[in-house]
């Protein structure tokens, strides 16, 4: 009995190393979030709690509510509360993330920039000892998604008799600073120079849907518009509203398209209103959570995170069922991330693909 009392004592001292070298070391994280609860910065959040939930992470969250260099206040407020953790992840969002790093200059506290991060003219202006505390980004290919986008339209023109270079396209964008805004932007203009299209225009709308509502209607009150390009969902359901509001029928004799995959912006997209809702990158939330803690169980010394960059994904009426089934119900705690980790999987390299997501959310 004493002999077999041992042998279980000493197998229970193994499955507890075991366990605590899953979950290596919990850490802290603050995320200043440039939005807020709702919407895609929501998503955001809720896809980064539902990593740390699977990592143990210590994560808080402070939200910006998209008010214009709140974020500045937000860091400040909490640098002055001290405690600080171990981790920020910050959002070059309007381009405040060099401001951002100006503050946390002389702090022991390292940062990995998400969805936006610092041009290289912001980069150039920081010191050296802030630089070394930006261990990486991760980012997604805005620019190809935005090309993907005008493509759906010019696709569309296409099918309706009209060569490329007969569509009158109208490009209603996010703002005029924040990265990802600028190169959606530049990708569109692109597809829509390589097919001759008729741009009309690039209107900034501030990511806002009664904004986009607004001057779309405006612009469709004036002239013939055949396609309306909307650098997020928001953007491409406002604007669809003004066009339903003025007689036309979306999918028939308009066509939009947009990116986030928001559920309203996938319904869309069945009904045969919306072209695309490019995206997937909310996800970008899980991810960040997913490389901080493979660098930070990471054998000394150790090397900075990579800049990762990954391509999003458009939901069309050819897989929208399949992200619908899979996603619709946007309970992402039902995903486990660890399967996403190299170090709890010995993956060589990351693989944040949809198809990735969808095979993960398929229970």
């Amino acid at each position: 009995m004493t002999i077999l009392r041992s042998i279980l004592l000493a197998f229970g001292v193994l499955v507890s190393a075991c366990v605590a070298n899953v979950h290596a070391a919990s850490f802290r994280v603050t995320f200043i979030n440039p939005g807020g609860d709702s919407g895609f910065w929501g998503h955001v959040s809720k896809t980064m709690q539902a990593a740390a939930a699977d990592f143990d992470v210590d994560l808080e969250i402070l939200n910006a509510d998209r008010r214009p260099y709140f974020m500045e206040q937000l860091l400040q407020e909490r640098l002055s509360r001290g405690d600080l953790p171990d981790y920020f992840i910050l959002v070059n969002e309007l381009q405040e993330g060099a401001r951002l790093m100006q503050l946390l200059d002389g702090q022991s506290v390292q940062t990995v920039f998400l969805l936006n991060t610092l041009t290289k003219s912001q980069y150039g202006v920081l010191n050296e000892r802030v630089q070394s505390t930006i261990i990486g980004s991760i980012t997604p290919n805005n620019e190809w998604a935005g090309y993907e986008m005008a493509e759906s339209l010019i696709s569309f023109g296409k099918s309706g008799g009209a060569d490329g270079s007969g569509l009158r396209m109208l490009a209603l964008t996010g703002d005029d600073s924040t990265p990802a805004a600028l190169d959606r932007q530049r990708g569109m203009e692109q597809a829509a120079a390589d097919s001759g299209v008729d741009l009309l225009g690039a209107v900034p709308v501030n990511w806002n849907e009664d904004i986009a509502y607004e001057r779309a209607k405006t612009f469709l009150n004036r002239t013939k518009v055949d396609a309306i390009w909307g650098a997020n969902d928001a953007i491409a359901l406002g604007a669809k509203r003004a066009a339903i509001e003025l007689g036309m029928k979306p999918g028939e004799n308009i066509a939009f398209a947009g990116l986030n995959w928001s559920k309203a912006g996938m319904e869309a997209v069945k009904n045969g209103q919306l072209t695309m809702t490019h995206g997937g990158h909310f996800f970008a939330g899980a991810w960040v959570i997913v490389m901080l803690y493979d660098y930070h169980n990471r054998p000394a010394p150790k090397s900075a995170l990579d800049n990762v960059s990954f391509q999003m994904s458009a939901i069309t009426r050819d897989n929208v069922n399949l992200f619908l089934e899979r996603l619709g119900d946007q309970n992402w705690a039902k995903i486990d991330f660890l399967g996403f980790s190299q170090v709890m999987t010995g993956l060589a390299q990351y693989d944040f693909s949809a198809t990735a997501i969808l095979n993960a959310a398929k229970n």
